[in-house]
């Protein structure tokens, strides 16, 4: 996940921070964006 996001402009240092609560946020949003992309792309992402 954390990954995903520092290429996506984030700091390391803010995401290693976040609450419990706010790290299932960015995962699950992590897994929808790529779930859209794998749409638009006929691929299965399972």
């Amino acid at each position: 996940m954390y990954s995903y996001f520092v290429a996506r402009g984030h700091q390391l240092s803010y995401l290693l921070n976040l609450s419990y609560t706010e790290k299932i946020f960015f995962k699950e949003t992590m897994a929808r964006e790529l779930e859209i992309e794998a749409k638009k792309w006929g691929t299965d992402n399972k």
